[in-house]
């Protein structure tokens, strides 16, 4: 019975999460790519992303990692914890959405490194 309220609440959570609205990915056609590399590049300025409000439990990604393995643990026990199908299909919905959540949290994580990282470099040379 632990473990259905247990699921419940988990559900709730992952519910809870507000919804992100994902950038759509650069397209690559190969026919465009040599037209460009002749040309200077050019910096594009980043569209300022609105404020995205993270619950306090997600601020943590391997939080939310944990969060979604239990989750998936919990829903694969259905039968043990009484769980219906309806709730289980439910469940696999935000189980897909938090699995593009955690990617592109961790793109995000690793981009930062790497501006940073870029950053150090540049402020390196600037002393030599």
């Amino acid at each position: 019975m632990s473990g259905n309220i247990h699921a419940r609440d988990t559900f709730q959570m992952l519910l809870d999460y507000p919804e992100r609205i994902y950038p759509e990915p650069e397209e690559m056609d190969p026919k465009k790519k040599k037209k460009e590399d002749k040309k200077k590049p050019v910096k594009k300025k980043r569209k300022k992303e609105p404020a995205f409000n993270t619950p306090d439990w997600a601020q943590d990604i391997s939080a939310v990692v944990e969060k979604v393995k239990s989750m998936e643990q919990l829903s694969q026990d259905k039968v043990n914890l009484q769980l219906d199908d309806e709730f289980i299909k439910k469940v696999n919905e935000q189980l897909q959405r938090f699995k593009k959540e955690i990617a592109f949290r961790k793109a995000q994580i690793e981009e930062a490194r790497i501006e940073a990282e870029l950053k150090a470099l540049k402020k390196k040379k600037k002393k030599k």
